[in-house]
């Protein structure tokens, strides 16, 4: 940046910041934060970030700009050390430079940094970064080919590393998951054997040996969890959004006279407005495999979770919304309607981000 340039900037900085300082308000911190993106300070823009925050919690901008900071503080981070494991490499940098790609969301790339140092080195530690970066690949995707990799790598580490509960902490989060509850109090067990008398450690395996009874294997439950996408732990497997609350949302989608059928599938559990006897049960049945089929489809091929089908032809359209919440779908008489595809993402619970788009025509 020139002299004339940076001169100009700064002085840009400080109007903004006696307009905030005479109204401290959300506008105001996104026009500073807004400035120092152009000098590029990083540090000034999440300390304006934070501030303003904590002021105007959950204002989007902000969360905007800081999290944009904060990614580009992470691969400035990223750059340096691997410079310096090109110098001289060694588990300090190693084990951080796994712990930022994690924190960024670079699976992968954790993944295959660990492969990297466990090429170079071995070791358990490198072992256990392998697991917990596949571990987050399962927990991200739902895939149960994921999860089994990131057990056995997590076993492979707990021979290594006999005294360390790390390993164990991986193997404890997956049978959870899956809800394996024999295997998780196995697991808790040799965790208090590590950290006896541990307070959380202790709840955990009481909790655990309570669930013993409904346990699963280990290969079940991430079977589960690969055709439905919902953990055993999850709010949404034990109870969720109840079917009292989803009724209003069904009948107003219903009234709309474009609407032939509309359904929501949690469990065994089947709403439908619309349609009824032999032929709301069939609907119902078929909506929830062709949910079933997608999300297991596009794990497989790792393309994450699938959120939406969308099929339009002669007979109309055809919408199925796949959230946490369950599975829900609006047959209309026309083309398909905005508005009666975000209804169905309410329904389900679902979220747009992050997450791979199924569809048909």
């Amino acid at each position: 940046m020139s002299f004339f340039s940076n001169f100009t900037s700064k002085k840009r900085i400080r109007a903004a910041l006696r307009r905030l300082g005479a109204e401290p308000s959300a506008e105001n911190y996104v026009a500073v934060a807004r400035e120092h993106v152009v000098v590029g300070n990083l540090q000034d823009i999440l300390r304006v970030c934070s501030e303003g925050l904590s002021l105007h919690p959950g204002n989007a901008e902000l969360m905007r700009i800081a999290e944009r900071a904060r990614q580009l503080q992470l691969d400035s981070r990223i750059r340096t050390l691997r410079q310096d494991l090109t110098l001289s490499p060694r588990p300090a940098l190693w084990r951080e430079l796994c712990d930022v790609l994690l924190e960024c969301g670079r699976l992968q790339h954790a993944e295959e940094t660990a492969e990297q140092w466990w090429n170079q080195a071995g070791g358990g530690e490198s072992t256990f970064y392998r697991a917990r970066a596949r571990a987050s690949q399962f927990f991200q995707g739902c895939r149960a080919s994921d999860g089994k990799v990131a057990w056995d790598l997590a076993l492979e580490a707990v021979r290594e590393m006999p005294g360390d509960s790390r390993p164990l902490e991986v193997q404890y989060d997956i049978s959870k998951a899956a809800g394996a509850w024999a295997e998780a109090r196995k697991v808790l067990a040799r965790i208090l054997e590590i950290s006896p008398g541990h307070p959380q450690h202790e709840q955990r395996f009481r909790d655990a040996s309570q669930r013993v009874h409904d346990s699963k294997s280990l290969r079940a439950g991430l079977a589960e969890i690969e055709a439905t996408g919902r953990f055993a732990d999850s709010p949404e497997a034990n109870g969720g959004q109840s079917n009292v609350a989803i009724r209003p949302l069904l009948k107003r989608m219903g009234a709309d006279s474009d609407v032939k059928a509309v359904i929501f599938q949690r469990g065994g559990t089947a709403l439908v407005q619309g349609l009824h006897g032999g032929t709301a049960d069939r609907t119902a049945r078929a909506v929830r495999e062709v949910g079933v089929s997608t999300r297991s489809s596009a794990r497989r091929i790792g393309i994450g979770r699938s959120l939406e089908v969308s099929v339009e032809g002669e007979f109309g359209s055809l919408v199925i919304a796949l959230g946490t919440m369950g599975t829900a779908a609006c047959w209309g008489r026309s083309y398909r309607k905005p508005e009666h595809a975000d209804a169905l993402q309410t329904i389900v619970g679902a979220s747009k981000a992050g997450h791979a788009t199924g569809g048909a025509a």
